[in-house]
């Protein structure tokens, strides 16, 4: 019995204690709406990091070579990167407040979106559109957004509104 109440007293002490310390993301395989109103709250405070990551990715060649890093790769080449341009401990300190695992994170969840907002409009687009006309415009479209999975189109179906408003106040300033 004192066995039983003991650890049931290190989980309670556990549960109260360590959600100060970390934040459970959700699982970013797929679109979600705690990660998208998570990037939305995001943008304005990353995009210092974003820019300065960007600058160094100016060709298509240099954009495929850092898509084809593992995660961890492009984690620790936006650090080296963040690191050269003296904002890796205001980008940490970004990340930690906003409740990302890095600046990595934060930019493959804005390309998923990106792509799956692409392959809405893409595939919404093809129904409209002739056999050959659908054809050419999926041999023009990007792989990466033929390959969004069903899932993700079907979450910004279902957020077109919010993902509109938010986008048109984003770029109005607001």
């Amino acid at each position: 019995m004192k066995l039983i109440r003991y650890f049931l007293g290190i989980v309670l002490l556990f549960t109260m204690v360590a959600p100060g310390y970390a934040q459970l993301l959700p699982d970013n395989r797929h679109l979600n709406t705690q990660s998208v109103n998570r990037w939305m709250q995001s943008n304005r405070d990353m995009a210092p990091f974003i820019q300065a990551i960007d600058a160094r990715h100016l060709t298509p060649e240099s954009f495929r070579l850092f898509d084809s890093l593992t995660q961890v790769q492009q984690d620790q080449e936006i650090e080296r990167i963040l690191r050269e341009e003296n904002l890796w401990v205001q980008a940490d300190k970004v990340v930690s407040q906003l409740g990302w695992k890095s600046v990595g994170e934060y930019m493959r969840l804005s390309t998923m979106l990106g792509n799956a907002i692409a392959a809405y409009f893409l595939f919404g687009d093809l129904g409209k559109v002739t056999e050959e006309q659908a054809k050419q415009l999926k041999e023009k479209a990007d792989p990466a957004v033929l390959a969004v999975p069903q899932q993700d189109i079907d979450f910004v179906r279902r957020h077109e509104k919010t993902l509109q408003h938010y986008i048109q106040a984003y770029g109005a300033g607001r």
